[in-house]
């Protein structure tokens, strides 16, 4: 029984999932035209278009980052403290899902990534709820699965930003932003008792700085993925132990290893 009340509400998980991916759902029913925003951003020429795809994108991420923080604030061991921690993976997986729905709209994939993102939205919620108590037996398992798949979004959120053929101006911001949530959600996993910003920073920073220099290379967009995701990879884990064991000679083995793996990768698929 003890191990029980530690696990959400089913009917909130099946009301915070349903509303998410009905909100999906209303995509390829919703139209309206296209509307064009100019302006000028340090002598640059800017345009973006403002879609219903794109509102109903950021309209999921508001709910799935509100329907974390409904089902945390039910738990019983919640402190009454900012839940903002526990929105950063729902939000990115309802982007990244967005993304894909839309950007496969009509196909086969399209509908794979419809129900497979209705599940691993639920998986993360219920990790997410987990997480509150680090007393819970199953908190490294949760731990273990928000960090494989925030990574796992950063990857495919990096593919797909490749895919789209943003603009460098667009590409770094987003790569910057992207990279930033899921360091410092990551860290703040591994280590519950403060926020690492700079160390966040940092690994945004360089990997961003990776992304401007592969922008214009003739690379495919996994290649450009597996780059990215093998920098803000090894960085993370570099930080994380440097944190446990100062000793460098010690903490960069795996994480060297983790990025030469990725990178020939990077490499093999180009």
């Amino acid at each position: 029984m003890e191990s029980r009340r530690f696990l959400p509400n089913n009917d909130q998980i099946s009301v915070i999932a349903a509303t998410i991916i009905l909100t999906f759902s209303l995509a390829g029913f919703i139209s309206f035209p296209e509307q064009e925003i100019r302006f000028t951003l340090l002598n640059i020429y800017v345009t973006l278009t403002l879609n219903a795809q794109f509102v109903i994108m950021v309209v999921a991420s508001i709910l799935a980052a509100s329907g974390s923080d409904w089902l945390i604030r039910n738990h019983p061991l919640w402190n009454h403290k900012n839940t903002l921690e526990h929105w950063v993976t729902p939000l990115l997986s309802a982007l990244v899902l967005g993304f894909l729905i839309t950007r496969f709209e009509g196909s086969l994939y399209s509908w794979i990534s419809f129900f497979l993102g209705a599940s691993l939205l639920m998986g993360i919620l219920v990790a997410e709820y987990i997480t509150v108590s680090p007393s819970d037996l199953r908190y490294p398992i949760a731990v273990t699965l928000l960090l494989a798949i925030s990574f796992l979004l950063f990857l495919i959120f990096s593919i797909l930003i490749r895919m789209l053929s943003f603009r460098l101006l667009f590409t770094l911001p987003s790569i910057f932003f992207a990279t930033l949530l899921v360091s410092l959600r990551s860290l703040r996993l591994r280590q519950p008792k403060g926020w690492s910003f700079s160390e966040a920073i940092l690994i945004s920073t360089l990997t961003t700085q990776i992304a401007a220099a592969l922008h214009y290379w003739p690379i495919s967009p996994l290649s450009f993925g597996l780059a990215l995701f093998g920098i803000a990879y090894a960085l993370f884990l570099l930080v994380n132990q440097l944190k446990s064991n100062p000793i460098l000679k010690i903490s960069i083995v795996e994480p060297l290893s983790l990025l030469i793996i990725a990178w020939i990768l990077a490499y093999w698929f180009k």
